[in-house]
């Protein structure tokens, strides 16, 4: 892992800080066996590309949609003679877990991709469907998640593809960014009590560590049960100046309140943005939080994700997030392929599997991606943000 840059970028308000460039971890491949293809029998008119989130709570994910329709518009509006239609996919009403949204798409035939699923765990749970395990592979079906980050998700299968960074690079990423930029030098990591919040915590206290920081404590939560009154308070009274934390928005924002009503006045980290303005009584709770951004409107990384920034904003008058952005990606990925090797769905997988390798880089609207072995994206730029001046 190369040392990390912190460089302030002026003119882009608010204040946006290059954090890294994220390099693949060294892990052994699944070694999983190729198998026969299963081409779509939709014909040369329609073919579908699914898309996968969570089963909870489905408006919070209305932009993953909406970057995978912008995909698909661009593409279908550039469609050789000889190519399909590309259309979005949701998933079937009737289903009501990960495995019945995988296996509903994997058993369509008119279905080429699926841009999903949107959290670690259910794109696992999902990967020994999409590779068709059980029919030795027949009805394989190439995922490609925007924002599934934990280490495992490519590992599980060959089928199975992200355009966002590993967690794990990522939260070496925010303990480079605390030491170097920051100057901390203690901190608490506060994470969620599952298998991508408990790799947070290993791979940011590993990281701030190995720069002579000290992470002096790592407390747990569940989205049930979040009561941070008792770690607030340690954490006022032993005056630790840093917070590190894994967790959905509405959970930082809580543990951060917490210890400010405790007496505390620590920088938070995090994997998230804080909650839209007009959640909050006013911009000064915002002070000291520092977030990862796999994407910035303000500050798009490449020509394309300035056109998508424009593009968004004359649509939906409003700017892009990073849902929408890696979506829009991982959708591209998909309809490319399709495009250039047909509905096939091995050789799309095997087309995939090769950007960056033996086939060019993409160059998406969140940066250059090219895979490596494992299906992750390698020397992905990220950002390290700043919601409030301190």
């Amino acid at each position: 892992m190369t040392t990390p840059r912190a460089i302030r970028l002026d003119r882009v308000k608010p204040q946006l800080f290059l954090a890294a460039r994220l390099l693949p971890l060294a892990l052994a491949a699944t070694g999983c066996d190729r198998v026969a293809s299963f081409t779509s029998r939709a014909g040369a008119d329609t073919v579908y590309v699914g898309v996968a989130v969570g089963l909870r709570t489905p408006e919070r994910y209305v932009d993953v949609f909406t970057g995978v329709q912008m995909a698909l518009d661009r593409l279908n509006a550039g469609r050789p003679d000889d190519a399909p239609v590309l259309a979005l996919k949701r998933a079937p009403d009737s289903a009501r877990t990960v495995v019945d949204v995988a296996l509903a798409f994997r058993d369509d035939p008119t279905v080429v991709g699926v841009v999903g699923h949107t959290e670690t765990d259910a794109t696992i749970d999902a990967a020994p469907i999409y590779d068709d395990r059980t029919n030795g592979g027949k009805r394989a079906l190439v995922a490609v998640t925007p924002i599934a980050g934990g280490s495992q998700v490519t590992r599980v299968s060959e089928w199975v593809f992200r355009t966002c960074p590993v967690l794990a690079m990522t939260a070496e990423v925010l303990a480079r960014f605390a030491r170097d930029s920051l100057h901390a030098t203690r901190a608490a990591v506060i994470y969620r009590n599952d298998p991508m919040g408990k790799e947070f915590r290993d791979a940011f206290h590993a990281e701030f560590r190995r720069g002579g920081g000290v992470v002096e404590e790592a407390d747990p939560f569940t989205e049930d049960i979040a009561e941070f009154s008792a770690y607030g308070a340690r954490i006022a009274r032993r005056g630790i100046p840093l917070i590190a934390m894994a967790g959905n928005t509405p959970d930082i924002h809580l543990a951060l309140r917490t210890a400010r009503a405790a007496g505390a006045n620590p920088y938070m980290l995090s994997l998230n943005a804080p909650p839209p303005i007009d959640q909050v009584s006013g911009r000064h709770e915002y002070v000291g939080w520092h977030y990862l951004a796999n994407f910035s409107a303000d500050a798009p990384p490449t020509d394309e994700g300035a056109r998508f920034v424009d593009e968004f904003r004359k649509t939906h008058g409003r700017l892009p997030d990073h849902w929408s952005a890696l979506s829009f990606d991982a959708a591209m990925l998909i309809g490319r392929a399709v495009q250039d090797v047909g509905p096939d769905r091995k050789r799309i997988r095997d087309w995939i599997a090769e950007v960056g390798r033996s086939r060019p880089a993409h160059i998406g609207v969140s940066g250059r991606i090219a895979f490596d072995e494992e299906g992750d994206p390698v020397d992905k730029p990220v950002l390290v943000r700043t919601e409030g001046a301190r």
